[in-house]
């Protein structure tokens, strides 16, 4: 949990506040904490304003004339020829920002790789290029180079063309080959631009391959041979929430540089490691203070749970199937563009393949008349990288289910070579098991009474099995979950649950230890098919096997097993496999031998990772529940998912978030349109003292603050053209660059955009005379600090109440255009009740018929939350036309991660990847996930510039197609997603928890249009 500045909310609420300063004006009939009597008035809708056009088309890199240039150099060393081109840069050419990695040769194919040595501010660029070994000595090379500069206000593309006249014969260089792996090396090896873990491994593997070439003698000191320190940190692999991709990275340096992996002797006992030190909270004397204690719905299929073990139950697998297909259509591009990271990792295949069930059979198969509720379980957090899971069945009609269940397993029997049967004992229950020795299916079944378990893990199920027969602590028994349950009453169609036991499992020295162990074995796992692609590189084919990837110098034959001795299975083409797993599916950490020793490295690595985590953490383990129901209606469907995380200690970062709403709550009705956000700001808040602060500090009087202010404050934005217009005047991500013929400070089209955006602020008024009195003390601030540079005035009037205008003076000096003064304005309005201010006068009049007609948000009850956000527009509206844009563009900028990983598979192995199918099995084979391009498939095509999208084109040269892009995650997205409303609140927990304790309480209202057929 990072910490959270509690300010960050302070200018939000001086936005009506600092906007409205330059007028004192307001209505007559405005009077303190109240609303103008007007009776409501129908409304007459603008008519739609139309939207500004996509700028769709072809962003192609600039031509640039050609340089000329001479071969400088040629030496052949086996089967292999490397040429250098020099050519002189001159003038502004010596600002271009080269890319290093992409020159574009004439002739190019598989095996031809080119680098530029050298990079902005150079005067000679200097192209080293490797390929085929020719008959003769080149006569030319020609080709492009590419490279960045900023034009016109922003970075550009530019294609660079050049021609390398061979003239004589070129001179035989021997440092030539040392030289072009040096630069290639250290192309790939930059962290700074593009990283990857394969470029890491690549950028080391070249320095241990260039040893064993033939002119290795020649380059007796290259920087390529120096020592190189390790990157791992491994107290860095014990981290939870560590992205995968930036571990390995820096495993993948020192393996690629086949630095020692040695932590040195396992000498210190597991059991001298301490955990972070959080103590329990008195759950039981919590619930004894609750109104009434035993109130709680049962949680059945949680006494056949684990303790330390994370809980999920539907009351109906339709529910997990329906949850399931949402997840496909709208949560997994959301959570791919929130990583930065869009891959395919098929999690749900994964799974449902190890279970040895299918999907699709499932509602006939676990329909509600042979199962009833149906819980998931597991040890860890972590199934990206692979994990437990375990489901629990209550058993309607047992003899069906087994029947059924059977007959899926079978289905795979067809598909899976080796999927045998057996018999084993865990827990003294008899476990019907059903594996592959690639372990792609791990089925364990057994049944205890009327549950029924399904488990893709022997040790998962061992726990499981025990619970259930009341051998080990059961989750239904922890006092956290009993709480929970009391704490909000109530039957829920899912409930999901973290208790203490399994948090505290997860950051435990056991799970921790071997977590990281876990991470250092995949990064061996990755070796031989990172080398297999480095391969391909070099040679512009796959290997044939092993051997020949050894005899090249690009893979150790001790590289085939672990640090730890385990052998490693690898075959070119195909996911290295080991008793650790895969790079696609690791052995989940409960299935691993338990750790009883670790090496003193591991231990202060360890020491380390706990300190932080106390840090973040303070005191206490904080469990959190989470329920969600799903309610049908005749516009789609409602989710309603409510997360509580307690409790809260007082000094915890909890209860800074906290110090800024106070404990006020507000009601709020809900919103037709547009986007709001309201909380709550009592008299409590520590923001009202800094406001207070900031205030007196601009205007210079002690008097002058926030005693105006009531119990709530709004930010808003409605559902108008001006949102898109605004957009559009700066979005480059899901559009072509807008085109400016002028500055920005000189542009009225831009100005226009700006006055017409809808964005409003509003804040509740409890003494209008303070408000005035405030006001004053800043106009007469702003005609001190800037004479005559600001006009305002009444503009005209709505419902009786005048709109004062606050803008720029037309005649004020330094402005390049008097157009512009009239462009832009503020807006505000005094209603008595509230203050409103925005810059579209159209917007301006419509939150004041919000506020005159009751619309406006209220002080609440102990039941309300602090702090509400909540959005609603229709298919095609500005705002959701803005939101599709906005999402473009960031899937569009997170696709440049999947570009890196698509140009790895399509020059290391040409062959396997020719089509999308094969490029995304190679990629679970080798990276442990697919590419997904910004529309969602794996499919890439290799142009000289990079890995390129068909439909979307390359970093270098990217197309932008009409949006919504037809069938991908963002219309998906798009389509069914109509309105969210989220609440939060910060509640007072029993005094037996402490005297300050709070629990953090979300809710969110996710509205779901139709499905798509």
């Amino acid at each position: 949990m990072r910490r959270l500045a509690p300010r960050w909310f302070a200018p939000l609420l001086a936005a009506p506040l600092v906007l409205a300063g330059c007028g004192t004006e307001k209505s007559e009939k405005t009077g303190p904490n109240e609303q103008v009597a007007a009776p409501p008035a129908a409304r007459a809708e603008d008519p739609p304003e139309p939207l500004p056009a996509l700028r769709t088309g072809t962003l192609a890199p600039v031509e640039h004339a050609e340089l000329k240039g001479a071969i400088a150099g040629w030496r052949v060393e086996g089967e292999v020829e490397y040429v250098e081109v020099k050519l002189p840069i001159v003038g502004d050419d010596l600002s271009l920002d080269w890319d290093r990695l992409h020159v574009e040769l004439d002739g190019a194919g598989p095996g031809h790789v080119a680098v530029l040595a050298n990079g902005t501010g150079a005067s000679e660029a200097q192209v080293l290029v490797r390929r085929p070994k020719s008959a003769a000595a080149p006569e030319t090379l020609r080709g492009a180079l590419f490279a960045r500069r900023w034009q016109d206000g922003r970075n550009e593309w530019v294609r660079v063309p050049f021609a390398g006249a061979g003239g004589a014969k070129p001179a035989d260089d021997a440092t030539l080959q040392a030289r072009w792996a040096d630069a290639l090396a250290r192309v790939l090896g930059d962290t700074w631009t593009e990283p990857h873990p394969w470029k890491q491994f690549a950028a080391g593997r070249l320095a241990i391959w260039l040893k064993k070439q033939p002119g290795a003698k020649a380059i007796a000191g290259s920087d390529l041979l120096r020592d190189r320190p390790a990157r791992t940190d491994l107290s860095q692999l014990m981290d939870t929430t560590t992205g995968v991709m930036s571990m390995q990275e820096a495993l993948q340096h020192d393996r690629g540089l086949r630095l020692s992996r040695e932590t040195g002797p396992r000498t210190v006992a597991l059991a001298d490691l301490k955990p972070p030190p959080l103590a329990a909270h008195p759950f039981a004397a919590m619930q004894a203070s609750l109104p009434n204690p035993n109130g709680g719905a049962a949680e059945p299929l949680a006494a056949a749970t684990p303790a330390e073990f994370w809980y999920a139950r539907v009351d109906d697998v339709r529910l997990l199937l329906r949850l399931l297909d949402e997840a496909d259509t709208w949560i997994t591009p959301v959570v791919q563009i929130l990583q930065q990271n869009p891959e395919d990792r098929s999690l749900t295949a994964r799974y449902q393949r190890q279970l040895g069930l299918r999907r699709s059979d499932l509602a006939k198969l676990f329909g509600h008349t042979v199962v009833g509720e149906v819980a998931i379980v597991g040890s860890d957090p972590y199934l990206r990288e692979g994990s437990d899971v375990t489901l629990i069945f209550a058993l309607k009609q047992p003899e069906v289910f087994d029947a059924e269940l059977a007959r899926q397993l079978d289905s795979y029997r067809g598909e899976i070579t080796g999927l045998e049967a057996s018999t084993v004992k865990l827990a003294g229950v008899d476990v019907q098991r059903a594996a592959d020795p690639a372990g792609q299916v791990r089925q364990h079944r057994a049944r205890v009474g009327d549950l029924a378990f399904v488990s893709n893990s022997p040790g998962a199920l061992a726990r499981v099995l025990a619970a259930a027969q009341g051998q080990a602590p059961r989750l239904a028994d922890e006092p956290d979950l009993k709480y929970m349950l009391a704490r909000d009453p109530g039957t829920h169609q899912a409930l999901a649950f973290l208790s203490d036991k399994f948090i505290a499992a997860v950051v435990a020295p056991q799970q921790k230890i071997q977590a990281a162990r876990r991470q250092e074995a995949l990064a061996e796992l990755l070796v031989p098919g990172y080398a297999a692609l480095l391969h391909g590189w070099l040679f512009g084919h796959a290997p044939k096997d092993t051997q020949e990837m050894i005899a090249a110098g690009l893979l150790a034959a001790d590289e085939l097993k672990h640090a730890g001795g385990e052998a490693i299975a690898f075959a070119p083409g195909q996911a290295a496999r080991s008793s650790w797993g895969s790079p696609e599916a690791l052995t989940p950490l409960v299935d691993l031998p338990a750790v009883e020793k670790v090496s003193e490295v591991e231990r202060v690595a360890y020491d380390n990772f706990a300190l932080g985590y106390q840090n973040y953490w303070r005191q206490f383990i904080d469990p959190v529940a989470i329920r969600l129901d799903v309610r049908d209606d005749a516009a789609g469907a409602v989710a309603d998912v409510d997360v509580r995380v307690l409790p809260l200690i007082s000094a915890t970062n909890y209860s800074e978030i906290e110090g800024v709403v106070g404990k006020s709550r507000v009601t709020v009705t809900a919103t037709e349109r547009g986007l709001q956000a309201v909380w709550a700001v009592g008299q409590d808040s520590a923001l009202r003292r800094d406001m207070d602060q900031l205030m007196r500090t601009l205007t210079g009087k002690g008097d002058v603050g926030l005693g105006w202010l009531g119990d709530w404050v709004m930010l808003g934005l409605d559902d108008r053209a001006g949102v898109v217009g605004l957009l559009s005047q700066w979005d480059d991500a899901a559009q072509l660059p807008p085109k400016r013929e002028r500055n920005q400070l000189e542009d009225l089209e831009l100005w226009e955009q700006v006055g017409k955006f809808p964005g409003y602020a509003i804040a509740e008024v409890k003494n209008p005379t303070t408000l005035v009195a405030t006001l004053a003390a800043i106009k007469t601030t702003v005609e001190s600090v800037a004479p005559g540079m600001v006009a305002w005035g009444e503009v005209a009037r709505h419902r009786d109440l005048p709109i004062v205008r606050v803008g720029v003076n037309p005649g004020a000096p330094l402005l390049p255009d008097k157009a512009i003064a009239e462009a832009f304005g503020i807006h505000y309005v005094q209603t008595g009740a509230a203050i409103v201010v925005g810059l579209d006068r159209p917007t301006v009049t419509r939150v004041i018929d919000d506020l005159l007609d009751g619309r406006l948000p209220k002080a609440g009850t102990a039941t309300d939350p602090q702090f509400v956000v909540q959005t609603r527009s229709a298919v095609g509206a500005p705002l959701w036309t803005a939101l599709l844009w906005m999402l473009q563009g960031q899937a569009n900028t997170a696709g440049k991660s999947a570009l890196r990983s698509a140009e790895i598979l399509l020059r290391g192995d040409p062959a396997a990847t020719q089509s999308a199918e094969g490029l995304a099995r190679l990629g679970l084979q080798y990276f442990g996930f697919a590419p997904l391009n910004a529309h969602g498939t794996p499919e890439f095509t290799l142009r000289p510039e990079g890995a390129a999208d068909p439909l979307q084109g390359s970093a270098i040269a990217p197309t932008f197609p009409p949006l919504p892009i037809a069938g991908s995650p963002i219309e998906r997205l798009m389509q069914r997603l109509t309105a969210v409303r989220g609440e939060v609140a910060f509640d007072k927990e029993p005094e037996a928890a402490g005297a300050d304790a709070r629990s953090l309480h979300t809710k969110f209202s996710i509205h779901l249009g139709p499905a798509p057929n």
